[in-house]
């Protein structure tokens, strides 16, 4: 090439029927989704591990909104980049919490998100993110009740977007605690778990708490 140019082109399969790749798109392989992200997953300062306590400290920061998201506001008739909080309404008895493992940005660039999530197996305290106490007779829980919970079972995702394997960890539990032994669930075949701190693996896909009710 005259100017010492080598342009690349990247491809990746869709399952889209009818899509097409608009060449022009992309002028060189520095615009391409997939190269931004790369370039992004190397120069990235965030570590390899992060807390659930750090996960719902994040997931309840205040945010605000850009500019393809503004808010109308009625007072001045104008959009405005508001300010967005998420906060915890109630605490049930039964918590689920569902991580993020996977990223869509765009046709081209979709991903797993390998980060592992460092989730206790008891004694998740959830006290500082719970509402304003308040207690009625219809009340699905009593807010008096510590917030602590226990976990009582795990779905992991092995493999990566568009395909993989599921397996569970889960261990019986009632309303006055649950058992020590864990079991791990993998197709037809079930075995009790001798090292619980496998548990806690970069594969965890939904955890599923129990709120201890009684201490």
């Amino acid at each position: 090439f005259a100017d010492s140019i080598i342009h690349l082109i990247e491809l990746e399969w869709v399952d889209i029927v009818g899509s097409r790749i608009h060449l022009s798109n992309f002028r060189s392989a520095a615009c391409h989704p997939s190269y931004l992200e790369q370039e992004k997953k190397l120069g990235s300062s965030d570590p390899s591990s992060v807390s659930l306590y750090e996960c719902f400290e994040s997931f309840t920061q205040p945010e605000r909104l850009d500019d393809e998201n503004m808010l109308y506001c009625s007072g001045c008739k104008k959009h405005v980049q508001a300010m967005k909080t998420v906060t915890l309404w109630r605490i049930p008895k039964i918590l689920v919490v569902h991580l993020k493992r996977f990223e869509y940005r765009g046709t081209f660039n979709r991903s797993k998100i390998g980060v592992l999530v460092d989730f206790p197996l008891d004694g998740l305290d959830l006290d500082s993110h719970s509402p304003q106490s308040s207690v009625a007779e219809d009340d699905f829980v009593d807010d008096r009740v510590p917030m602590m919970y226990d976990l009582f079972g795990v779905v992991n995702h092995y493999g990566r977007m568009g395909y993989g394997h599921y397996t569970a960890h889960a261990r019986r539990w009632d309303e006055t605690g649950a058992e020590r032994e864990w079991a791990e669930f993998d197709d037809e075949n079930v075995t009790g778990v001798a090292d619980t701190d496998s548990i806690v693996s970069p594969a965890a896909y939904v955890l599923f708490y129990k709120r201890r009710l009684f201490l």
